[in-house]
């Protein structure tokens, strides 16, 4: 290799190490976030939002979370994600902002209505709408985020009623068997 292609792989890298390692426009924008669980109940007609540290199965809760850019510079490429909490069903009519991706894992996200493919009784692949309770996160792509801005996302689940633990059957004139 001759000293001219080594000094330019040699700038080139230097220059790759520069962009890395060197505070980008981005850092300089300081986004927090804030989660907010509440208890949504209707009294008289109207829906009211109470702190969610009683709730029991088949109550609502909406969980909000405020993103803030603190900083002096545009967050740019934000995206914000929120847990559908196991023991959940969430409900669909509730997110906002539209627009959100789904997932039944918390990694792997796709638009709404979240899709997936089952193989029939014909032994051909089949797409279907995966059920509503197995969505376990939502995630949305905000954009930008101006400095000194705030914006926020929100989602509404409901606690799911424990189901009835199965009862062994108790064979006629004998005993059960556990």
């Amino acid at each position: 290799m001759g000293y001219e292609t080594l000094r330019s792989r040699l700038a080139g890298a230097a220059l790759i190490a520069a962009i890395l390692w060197a505070p980008a426009a981005w850092s300089a924008a300081a986004v927090t976030s804030q989660l907010e669980v509440r208890q949504v109940v209707t009294a008289q007609g109207r829906e009211m939002l109470r702190p969610a540290a009683a709730a029991r199965p088949g109550d609502l809760l909406q969980y909000r979370a405020v993103y803030r850019n603190g900083g002096d510079t545009a967050a740019i490429h934000l995206l914000a994600r929120l847990p559908v909490p196991a023991g959940t069903t969430l409900q669909i009519d509730s997110i906002r902002p539209a627009g959100a991706e789904a997932s039944t894992d918390g990694t792997h996200f796709a638009p709404l209505p979240l899709m997936r493919t089952t193989t029939g009784a014909d032994g051909r692949p089949h797409r279907e709408p995966v059920p509503v309770a197995d969505i376990r996160a939502l995630r949305w792509d905000l954009g930008t985020l101006a400095a000194n801005a705030s914006t926020s996302v929100e989602l509404r689940v409901r606690i799911d009623r424990p189901q009835p633990a199965a009862v062994p059957a108790r064979p006629q004139g004998g005993r059960a068997i556990l």
